[in-house]
């Protein structure tokens, strides 16, 4: 199972006159912690590679469980922290395993590269 399909999301594609849009949204509306992950929509090709960027170097280096949490620059409006070993998103309690947010950018920038 794709994660966008674990955490239920919606990649889509919006023509708009001659430009193509990418959004990111709840299957069916549904509203919970996971709309956070939502912020993917401000994300495009460059910005998603730099935050998979960041997470891998969190990622690869797991025999140190020590890092100082690491506020990404990615977006400006959006507060993105990677706390060891989750992504906080905007100071919320609802936190997500930063493998799952490397695997879900993955998804998403084969998305804006399709």
């Amino acid at each position: 199972m794709s994660k966008k399909d674990q955490y239920g999301l919606e990649f889509l594609k919006v023509a708009a006159g001659g430009d193509i849009g990418y959004n990111c949204i709840r299957k069916d509306g549904i509203v919970d912690g996971n709309n956070l992950l939502q912020f993917l929509n401000y994300l495009n090709t460059s910005g998603t590679e730099l935050l998979i960027k960041e997470i891998n170097h969190y990622l690869n280096d797991a025999e140190n469980t020590d890092y100082t949490p690491y506020d990404s620059m990615v977006l400006e409006h959006i507060d993105l922290k990677i706390e060891y070993p989750h992504l906080v998103i905007d100071g919320q309690p609802n936190v997500f395993p930063l493998a799952d947010i490397r695997d879900l950018l993955q998804e998403w920038l084969l998305f804006l590269q399709s």
